[in-house]
């Protein structure tokens, strides 16, 4: 009986672990959201990233950021909220508590980056989400700067 509950209890989180991601707050609008890992946001540095944002509300004064693993089957969810002090930007270290991602030297793992954005209210505004891969600091800083991590461009249609 004890096999048979344990059976039934692995297959139910799997079942839930496997389950679609469900995007944030389907009634508001959304925005782009571009953000990366450099070796100063990964491991022991951790200085949380910058991110930008495309279509940001001006009238957000917070943005709530969750940091989830999506490389692992279940993974820790890190959520953060930091004032909107600059508008369509999160600053490089503004949240102190930043829990940084850390992988092994040979190993990336990526990270759904969601932000969400709050009127002074708590009300959501706006909603959006990147994918960003962290990888070991030693790795990213060998080779050409061509190839080190850094932020993405803007889509096109943001860019006319």
């Amino acid at each position: 009986m004890r096999l048979k509950t344990l059976i039934l209890a692995g297959t139910s989180l799997l079942m839930a672990a496997c389950a679609p991601f469900q995007p944030g707050p389907t009634d508001v609008p959304r925005m782009g959201v571009r953000t990366f890992f450099g070796p100063d946001h990964v491991c022991s540095l951790g200085v949380s990233p910058p991110i930008e944002l495309d279509r940001a509300p001006a009238n957000a004064a917070r943005y709530r950021v969750r940091y989830t693993n999506v490389s692992v089957l279940i993974a820790p969810t890190f959520e953060y909220e930091t004032p909107a002090a600059t508008p369509g930007r999160i600053a490089e270290g503004s949240y102190a508590e930043y829990r940084a991602p850390c992988v092994g030297e040979t190993s990336a793992s990526q990270y759904r980056v969601e932000v969400l954005a709050l009127d002074a209210n708590g009300r959501s505004l706006a909603y959006g989400y990147a994918i960003a891969v962290a990888r070991n600091p030693g790795t990213m800083t060998r080779g050409p700067a061509s190839e080190r991590p850094r932020m993405p461009r803007p889509p096109e249609e943001t860019r006319r």
